[in-house]
């Protein structure tokens, strides 16, 4: 097995194990705030499920992923990459800022 695959799948890690941590410390201390935080996770990941998929039906012919092969389009690639990362925040924010 790649050791170094491995790593690439874990490398998020730190951060989900401070977040468990963290809401088992709003758990303890503001049990009546874990609905709250429950609420706004939902909204979170609402947002980006829906922030991914408005970016390919909108553009379907135009996902990063399809020009990493070519190196005529390279230099095209950072600004795919860009336009779903602000479509993706958008989504987020629309969501977090909403209700």
């Amino acid at each position: 097995m790649n050791t170094h695959s491995l790593f690439d799948k874990f490398r998020i890690g730190p951060w989900l194990i401070l977040a468990i941590i963290t809401s088992i410390a709003v758990g303890f201390l503001y049990p009546h705030q874990l609905g709250v935080l429950l609420w706004s996770l939902t909204k979170l990941c609402w947002g980006a499920y829906l922030g991914y998929w408005i970016d390919r039906s909108m553009f379907p012919y135009a996902r990063p992923g399809a020009w990493v092969d070519s190196d005529a389009d390279r230099p095209l690639l950072p600004l795919f990459m860009l336009r779903r990362v602000i479509i993706i925040a958008a989504a987020i924010l629309a969501l977090g800022l909403g209700v």
